[in-house]
């Protein structure tokens, strides 16, 4: 392994979804816990945005053909939509916040319902902006490794992973209602829920991974 070739940018990259599955798994771990990781994710966010700054500055140059389109708006779309998950979550804060924030808005049960529910469609946009760049970032991790894809996968094995992804992922979206949540219906438990953490963690992976997927067959078809 050449350490010297994983770069911070890397590192955050990587870092991101691992806290996001670690905070949606919120059933399962001490709500203080949860809004520290919460808090530290967004603070990873920043330095991943800064990271890549350049992004914003090189939106008035070059050409806008339909894939630079649709990543464009699911960057957009996800930013929006980190900001007003985090901002409810502060609104609703049991500790972190709870002395700054006034009674009726902790109380909410429609701001409560926003950070719940649409912490989901930050799981899918994050999973469809991940595949766009999927190409790029794992040739970043291989180099960085020093691993030749061809002497730990073979094509059997790719196909039966992403089978199981597409199947576990799907799966995960009905027992944790995705859709219902994302049209703000009343959710107080879902089938997942009940599950226990390692498993209800492992099936928002596949969910994620399934988005993932979709983002790269996006990435596929516009490029």
């Amino acid at each position: 392994m050449n350490e010297q070739k994983i770069s911070k940018q890397m590192v955050v990259t990587i870092l991101l979804p691992i806290m996001l599955i670690l905070v949606m798994c919120f059933h399962h771990i001490p709500k203080l816990l949860h809004e520290i990781i919460g808090v530290a994710w967004l603070l990873l966010m920043g330095v991943h945005i800064y990271q890549h700054r350049r992004w914003f500055s090189g939106l008035r140059q070059g050409s806008w053909k339909a894939g630079r389109v649709i990543n464009t708006l699911v960057n957009i779309l996800l930013l929006v939509l980190v900001l007003v998950v985090i901002g409810a979550g502060i609104g609703i804060s049991n500790y972190l916040f709870r002395e700054i924030i006034p009674l009726d808005i902790q109380r909410s049960i429609t701001i409560h319902q926003f950070h719940v529910s649409l912490g989901y469609g930050i799981i899918i946009l994050c999973g469809i902006h991940w595949g766009l760049h999927w190409k790029g970032w794992l040739g970043q991790w291989k180099k960085g490794l020093n691993i030749d894809k061809s002497v730990w996968i073979r094509p059997w094995h790719k196909y039966c992973l992403v089978a199981i992804i597409i199947i576990a992922g799907i799966y995960s979206s009905i027992i944790n209602q995705v859709g219902n949540r994302l049209l703000m219906k009343h959710i107080f438990a879902t089938a997942a829920t009940s599950l226990p953490g390692g498993a209800y963690a492992i099936l928002l992976v596949c969910l994620l991974g399934l988005y993932v997927l979709v983002g790269v067959v996006i990435g596929r078809v516009f490029r």
